[in-house]
């Protein structure tokens, strides 16, 4: 391999991803948080809510889900095949005949949207389904846009350059609020702005903050030799290729979000704010989730992918349970943080403008159960990539149409005694099956599998999780942070951060002393920088 061209470690990439996935998470806080800010949670940020599902649910077939894993593993098959240029002819010639298919799909929903809106709506007013059925047709159109982004990060990933492809969603969400904030000015230079008014233009601003993102990493990909050839050039037969790989995977990637989808329309049987209270919660798990878990799932695909296909099943067993271990290292205590600490974390963040202390305590009522299930969520999508990098696309699709069903059976029977907490819960133990069907298949395929260190280690981990969640019971006792609404938001923060820092730190050294191999690594290194 030209020198040039070598990969840097696994851990040094994801944590390259995850400082980037960081910072795109606090622009994403500070969106969520003006968001809420100006819609609130009544039946406009419902409307809003599902709407944003429609396109949010399809990114993940056709942007960072079954699309890169199907699209980077072809590309190094042609890369071997027929050299360097074959990468380049064959990444133009695929994402040109997604985009043709996206923009055909995107106008088919578009003349679906009033009757699929109603079906979401199907216990609320008509208003609302009308209401949701416009905003729909304005941010649908962010898929193609969106896509068409994922694709170009995919090539900037196969070649290495992975902090520009991770902070695409940083431009987004700065876009959406300098878009949002100005509109609603100039609106509210004429009088009252309604709230309906308001979810139009936070739909307006989902569109902005696309076109932002493709315009920001295009010149990168130009710099890197890449392009786009429009049209459908379904007769190239690596472009046949990855869209048959994609197919069969289309159910796994977006089994999370399908399930949220479900969860969204059977929260319409419930109060207004639901959908809202559901949408934010789940961006809590999301933030953990990309930060964590998605940052090793998108620095590992490449590694795995070659390590399967040189069939060096030694160096893919290291490589898949080095990144299980380590998300679960770090999955685990955001976890039980965001359990115990949900109600004065839900007030920092959301207690805010039409958003009202009722709707912030529902929130954090609802990010406890939805907790439960990240650390199986995150360790499912890892197995996932290591089953495409074996070309096994069929398997995860089985196995999410059987987690599917169970999340719907779990969805109804919690739906009535727990309501959001209950389809988030649901969610999650979906998910624990999930993940025992995937390392039950990957038995079989990966030679050598053993799961004893993984195990090993994780129960080191849960031990540092105990001490670190009473601690923060404790801290939040002593500060009487179980009645967050008595303080202002500068007084909450000044209490809560520095607990949050402080059982993080005591995780941190639990773990090492433990002895989690992870843990004690990042020890080590830290002890060399400080000498």
């Amino acid at each position: 391999m030209n020198e040039s061209r070598r990969p840097p470690g696994l851990l040094r990439s994801a944590a390259v991803v995850s400082f980037m996935t960081l910072l795109s998470r606090l622009t994403g806080v500070a969106q969520t948080f003006f968001l809420s800010h100006v819609l609130g949670a009544g039946a406009a940020a419902d409307a809003y809510a599902l709407a944003f599902r429609l396109p949010n649910l399809l990114r993940r077939f056709t942007a960072e889900g079954t699309m890169t894993a199907a699209f980077l593993p072809t590309l190094a098959e042609a890369e071997a095949a027929e050299g360097e240029a074959a990468v380049k002819a064959v990444a133009a010639r695929f994402l040109g005949t997604l985009l043709a298919l996206l923009l055909l799909g995107v106008a088919v929903v578009l003349l679906l949207m009033g009757p699929l809106a109603s079906l979401l709506t199907l216990w609320r007013p008509e208003a609302q389904g009308e209401l949701t059925a416009k905003l729909g047709r304005i941010m649908f159109p962010y898929l193609a846009l969106v896509s068409l982004t994922a694709g170009f990060t995919g090539l900037l990933n196969l070649r290495h350059r992975f902090a520009l492809a991770a902070s695409v969603s940083v431009f987004w969400n700065l876009a959406f609020i300098a878009f949002g904030w100005t509109t609603l000015r100039l609106l509210a230079l004429k009088g009252t702005v309604p709230l309906e008014t308001v979810a139009v233009v936070c739909a307006c601003a989902v569109l902005a903050g696309g076109v932002l993102q493709l315009l920001v990493v295009l010149p990168a990909v130009r710099n890197e030799g890449f392009g786009l050839a429009f049209g459908l050039h379904l007769r190239d037969p690596w472009v046949r290729k990855t869209l048959q790989r994609m197919g069969p995977g289309l159910l796994a990637a977006g089994i999370y979000p399908i399930n949220a989808l479900i969860s969204s329309m059977l929260a319409s049987s419930l109060p207004n704010g639901a959908q809202i209270v559901l949408l934010n919660s789940g961006m809590m798990a999301e933030m953990v989730m990309g930060l964590f878990a998605m940052s090793l799932a998108t620095a590992g695909l490449p590694t795995l992918s070659r390590q399967a296909g040189a069939q060096d099943w030694p160096g893919m067993n290291r490589s898949l349970m080095q990144s299980i271990s380590a998300s679960a290292l770090l999955v685990l205590p955001a976890s039980v943080g965001l359990a115990v600490l949900a109600r004065p974390i839900c007030a920092l963040l959301f207690r805010t403008g039409a958003y009202d202390p009722a709707a912030a305590d529902w929130t954090a009522l609802t990010l406890v159960f939805q907790s439960v299930g990240l650390v199986f969520v995150a360790a499912q999508r890892l197995g996932n990539q290591a089953l495409y990098a074996l070309k096994d696309y069929r398997g995860p699709a089985a196995l999410a149409g059987g987690t599917l069903l169970l999340n719907v059976a779990l969805s109804l029977a919690l739906l009535k005694p727990l309501g959001t907490g209950g389809l988030a819960l649901a969610n999650g133990l979906a998910s624990l099956a999930g993940l025992v069907g995937v390392l039950l298949r990957l038995r079989p395929r990966l030679p050598g599998l053993d799961l004893g260190p993984l195990l090993n280690a994780t129960a080191r981990a849960l031990a540092a999780c105990i001490l670190m969640g009473l601690l923060a019971w404790g801290g939040s006792r002593y500060l009487t942070l179980d009645a967050p609404h008595t303080f202002t938001r500068m007084a909450l923060a000044l209490r809560l951060l520095p607990l949050v820092a402080l059982s993080a730190a005591v995780y941190g050294v639990a773990a090492a002393g433990f002895g989690h191999p992870e843990a004690r690594e990042l020890a080590r290194k830290i002890r060399r920088k400080l000498g």
